[in-house]
């Protein structure tokens, strides 16, 4: 008699569970994709895990460009003690 108390409750357990399983919310992907699941082009200011990308070379040599014309390279490195 036992036995099939204890059958019966987790029959009625493994029930509960499943239902209460099948309740919660599917939480949708936020950034969908849609080129890249069809093989198409993606964006190119992206990078493969969807991050951004960081600055291009043309950026950079600018930037150092404008640093030293404007005098915040030789600032930083009296700052810093560089050579």
């Amino acid at each position: 008699m036992k036995t099939l108390r204890i059958v019966a409750a987790c029959a009625a357990a493994l029930l509960v569970g499943h239902a209460w399983a099948q309740d919660q919310p599917v939480i949708a992907q936020t950034t969908a994709q849609p080129a890249q699941d069809v093989g198409g082009v993606t964006d190119i200011s992206r990078s493969d895990a969807g991050a951004p990308k960081g600055l291009t070379r043309q950026q950079v040599y600018q930037d150092l460009l404008h640093s030293q014309q404007s005098g915040e390279q030789r600032r930083l490195q009296d700052l810093y003690h560089g050579n």
